[in-house]
């Protein structure tokens, strides 16, 4: 997975601080979005997901670090809407496993309030570097401040399912 963003993912060196939020201390680091680097914050949640914000001035976006809360806490409905968009891609048996919840330059490159990346891991297989994996992008189209948001859905990115 040469391109996959998700492993291009490095602490800066000489940028060892962090910041407590309510999600966990965020970290900064160097990421590669349409293959150019950018210094965003990322946490790692008690379950391994990786939550990334955009950098704003010398810490993470405070808007990206209270949207992240938001979904995070809604985050159990919103994987199960994602895994119904991409499960019909892969009618293998195994699970989804949600890897990061994107909320920086890659969800802003998808035109989207934020990505979450997920891989397929196979029955009796353990995830790996070659494991599929989609991008499924939540944007909100514009709406009338009297209609509660709703987020439209839509698969961003796809790597490494074998097509016959």
């Amino acid at each position: 997975m040469a391109n996959d963003t998700h492993a291009a993912i490095n602490p800066i060196p000489g940028h060892n601080h962090r910041v407590a939020t309510k999600l966990g201390d965020f970290t900064r680091v160097s990421r590669l979005s349409a293959m150019t680097p950018h210094e965003e914050w990322m946490t790692v949640l008690a379950d391994g997901t990786e939550v990334v914000v955009a950098a704003r001035g010398s810490g993470p976006s405070p808007l990206g670090v209270e949207k992240a809360i938001a979904i995070v806490q809604s985050r159990s409905y919103l994987e199960k809407r994602a895994i119904q968009l991409i499960a019909p891609f892969l009618r293998d048996e195994g699970s989804w496993r949600l890897l990061t919840i994107d909320f920086g330059a890659e969800a802003h490159r998808y035109e989207s309030e934020f990505l979450m990346c997920f891989a397929f891991v196979a029955a009796n297989t353990t995830l790996s570097g070659t494991s599929p994996y989609f991008e499924v992008g939540f944007a909100l189209p514009k709406q009338r401040q009297t209609e509660d948001p709703v987020f439209t859905l839509t698969v961003k990115a796809i790597v490494g399912i074998p097509f016959p």
